[in-house]
């Protein structure tokens, strides 16, 4: 198992199997999948009377997911897809958590909805390098299980699709209570601050699994002390904000605080959703979010041994912001 996973950390990472091989190698991954849901669970004879035509994006517990960056572009991008096709569109989000406790929306459904008849419904793989499939306005339901958290606007191409992605993510979700609460709990104005991002992975501490990039002591000691002074460049070009520092590492957040006491670190339990799905984990993962796309500025910071994340992209995109790359 372990070979395999690196094999996948591998292809994950090659451009070339990127560029030309990973759009086709998942469509015949995802209709493999199909076949198997169809098999499980659909049939020819009639369920239930359906109105109109809605796509479902389903998060299914029984097969794994990516983090949450890639889950919201799928869920967006299935939202545009819906939307070009002149269908409703809903989420059913369950697993490892309930996305209805975190950010509100007019678009959440359960699994009682769902026809599970051929007369009514068929599969849809969201297959974000692709193009924006045409659907067929006689099938009542779309079923959404699989998908690939690439951002189907920007391989098309459409428009301004940074613009775009962020008012769709607006149209979709709101902050709950829960976490308009923890947002208000913050002493951050809006547009004060640069959101400076690290993601280490599994460079400094164990973070997420199936991931690789283990370091020695004096490597992760030389990596931090590198990052320091990256973040201590960014202090002096952006002396006019205050500098808000997140990470995935509990670890470096502890040293930003001994050692760039001007600089800002939110309290939070740290994890990744997929590994780490207790109620702290997730709230401190959407007060990120939000936070980075309330900053003037999103800065995500980029070496050899950091892990190239697009969570703070897509957070400044939420917030209609820009994200720079640093590179140190």
């Amino acid at each position: 198992m372990i070979i395999i996973e690196k094999l996948k950390c591998f292809l994950r990472t090659n451009k070339y199997y990127k560029k030309y091989c990973q759009t086709s190698v998942n469509d015949c991954r995802y209709w493999c999948r199909g076949i198997k849901y169809y098999r499980r669970q659909y049939h020819w004879t009639l369920d239930k009377s359906v109105q109109g035509n809605t796509i479902y994006f389903i998060i299914d517990p029984n097969i794994s997911h990516p983090g949450l960056a890639d889950r919201l572009k799928a869920i967006v991008g299935t939202y545009y897809i819906a939307q070009q096709n002149g269908f409703d569109f809903k989420i059913i989000f369950k697993h490892p958590f309930h996305l209805e406790n975190y950010v509100g929306s007019t678009h959440y459904a359960e699994l009682d909805e769902l026809s599970y008849s051929l007369k009514n419904s068929r599969i849809l793989a969201y297959n974000g390098g692709g193009k924006v499939p045409k659907l067929d306005k006689s099938i009542r339901q779309y079923h959404v299980y699989n998908y690939i958290g690439y951002d189907i606007l920007e391989t098309n191409k459409i428009g301004d699709y940074k613009m775009l992605w962020g008012e769709l993510y607006r149209q979709l979700f709101q902050p709950t209570e829960l976490l308009q609460k923890a947002l208000d709990s913050i002493s951050l104005t809006p547009n004060s601050y640069v959101a400076v991002h690290l993601r280490f992975v599994n460079a400094l501490e164990q973070f997420e699994e199936n991931q690789f990039n283990f370091l020695s002591q004096d490597q992760k000691e030389e990596l931090i002390k590198k990052c320091l002074k990256g973040i201590t460049d960014i202090q002096r070009q952006y002396s006019n904000k205050k500098i808000v520092v997140f990470s995935d590492s509990s670890m470096f957040l502890t040293r930003v605080r001994e050692e760039l006491p001007h600089c800002v670190v939110l309290d939070g339990e740290i994890g990744h959703i997929s590994f780490s799905s207790t109620d702290d984990v997730v709230l401190k993962t959407f007060v990120d979010f939000y936070e980075m796309g309330r900053a003037a500025l999103v800065i995500r910071v980029m070496t050899a041994e950091i892990y190239p994340t697009v969570f703070s992209y897509y957070a400044a995109l939420s917030g209609g912001k820009e994200c720079i790359d640093w590179t140190i």
